[in-house]
């Protein structure tokens, strides 16, 4: 099967599981939509149009729910899938991801929007608390903490908290423009920098 005749977005497809089959779910121009992987037959869709057709983050589902956010001061929101057509739960500017997606963590959802740090509720949009000094950078979660790189090289671990942004390790690893997600695997956390630096930094403990 093909795709078909419509533009791409720039997120990657996320898979998930949906009566017992494989599905993905991903955005494209102007809509957000999911497929079955078998056959690309369309589940579902809602229209998301950004100013600038750049939908880049992607989508975060949590039961029949999903998140999705775009940059360039659109915002996101929380849309029920399973309701058709697709039922808007919540939309705000609170959190603006231009490019790196956000992480859902016990019912809370970390990113960054625009150039801060941010916690929100998931099922309200309710902003917890923010932290500007990461700037566009981006995270990932992995046994119960942040793994934060600045978009300036600074990586922080954090204790991950509903109350504020509270690093319990911060160093700077690289310079320049960081924009990519950091990677943990095998007990070493790797960064990479806009020009192609990578380093690795060794938290095994051993």
């Amino acid at each position: 099967w093909t795709s078909g005749p419509e533009q791409a977005g720039y997120s990657t497809p996320v898979p998930y599981d949906v009566s017992g089959e494989r599905a993905v779910m991903f955005t494209i121009k102007q809509d957000v939509v999911a497929v079955k992987i078998k056959d690309g037959k369309e589940l579902w869709r809602f229209p998301w149009k950004t100013d600038y057709d750049v939908n880049a983050a992607d989508p975060v589902l949590a039961g029949t729910k999903v998140f999705v956010s775009s940059g360039y001061n659109h915002g996101g929101g929380v849309f029920d899938v399973s309701a058709q057509p697709v039922k808007k739960i919540w939309e705000n500017k609170n959190m603006r991801n231009q490019f790196n997606s956000c992480v859902l963590w016990a019912g809370h959802l970390y990113g960054v929007d625009e150039k801060e740090l941010r916690c929100l509720v998931f099922d309200t949009g309710e902003v917890k608390w923010s932290e500007k000094s990461v700037g566009k950078g981006s995270l990932m979660v992995a046994d119960g903490k942040l793994i934060v790189l600045s978009e300036k090289g600074e990586l922080m671990v954090a204790e991950i908290s509903t109350e504020a942004f509270k690093p319990i390790s911060r160093a700077q690893v690289l310079g320049g423009k960081c924009w990519t997600t950091p990677v943990l695997a095998n007990g070493k956390i790797y960064c990479r920098n806009a020009v192609g630096d990578v380093v690795a930094v060794d938290v095994g403990g051993k």
